[in-house]
């Protein structure tokens, strides 16, 4: 009886020791340390577009001084370079969109004025060009029409998708809200492509703006561009475009220095978005809807 009670009692302590051991371990797992830590705040649509509003990169101060006129200048004077407007995946969309539209003129689904496609005569002519809201004419054409936009010529109005892009560019102080663009040409760039020096017809007013799209290439600009060679010119100063960047013509930078697109090394896809002067807009043209009373947000630390 005795070895009986000393079994019981030593059974009793081991079922005691052994549940002491399970709500040791219980308690261990129901402090979880991670726990005790608060959750991030989830942050609204506003305020997430507020965070990547701030974090903008933009550069002013682009210098290259020029004898223009008998009159020292700052050719550059106007000029920024924007970047962070467009996430990776925002640019994949945009790209995708692009090509889906060159797949469309392919076919003949565009207007005939939209889409062009011209045959590669020489070294660096022969860029895609897809043109909404105008149909612009680079150079007098067989009509004797003179370059500018061509007002009785009617192309597609700007793809849904492209005009989010120029809200989003208004909103985030990229353009202002007194120059809203309603026309845009893409233009896309095969190895060797090119554009020539040359300054924006004045039929669009300033500022405008040019967003890069699948690689990087440089920009030459100056007041007197040299031609070194079929296609080939120099200059006084040159800057990247990243990818994804936006670059802003305004002041001397679009009117006292021409600028000029070097032979690409890879393919290119740029939009230049800009805004007609009314007086010179399409007889056919009208407002899009979607695209009046854009303010710009304002800036908010939080």
């Amino acid at each position: 009886m005795g070895e009986l009670r000393r079994r019981r009692r030593s059974g009793e302590l081991r079922t005691a020791s052994g549940n002491d051991g399970k709500e040791r371990d219980s308690g261990k797992k129901g402090f979880d340390a991670s726990s005790m830590t608060p959750e991030k705040p989830k942050l609204s649509r506003e305020q997430r577009e507020n965070l990547r509003l701030m974090h903008v990169e933009r550069k002013k101060d682009f210098i290259c001084i020029e004898r223009v006129k008998e009159k020292i200048v700052n050719v550059l004077d106007g000029l920024e370079l924007h970047t962070g407007v467009f996430s990776a995946k925002e640019q994949k969309r945009i790209v995708n969109e692009v090509y889906q539209l060159q797949e469309k003129g392919r076919k003949g689904e565009l207007k005939e004025h939209t889409f062009n496609a011209p045959r590669k005569w020489m070294r660096g002519k022969g860029r895609v060009t897809i043109q909404f809201g105008c149909c612009y004419n680079y150079a007098i054409d067989r009509s004797g029409n003179p370059p500018g936009i061509l007002q009785r010529e009617e192309v597609d109005p700007l793809p849904p998708l492209f005009k989010v892009m120029i809200r989003r560019l208004i909103k985030w102080h990229v353009l202002p809200p007194t120059c809203v663009p309603d026309s845009c040409i893409v233009n896309i760039y095969d190895e060797g492509d090119c554009i020539p020096p040359h300054i924006d017809n004045h039929d669009f007013l300033r500022p405008f703006c040019t967003i890069s799209f699948l690689s990087e290439c440089d920009i030459l600009f100056g007041s007197n561009l040299k031609t070194e060679g079929p296609g080939e010119f120099s200059g006084p100063y040159s800057t990247p475009l990243p990818v994804g960047s936006v670059l802003v013509l305004n002041g001397n930078g679009a009117d006292v220095a021409k600028h000029y697109v070097p032979a690409v090394p890879t393919k290119r896809i740029s939009i230049t978005f800009r805004k007609m002067d009314e007086s010179k807009r399409p007889v056919w043209f009208t407002l899009e809807p979607d695209l009046q009373g854009i303010e710009p947000l304002p800036i908010k630390f939080f």
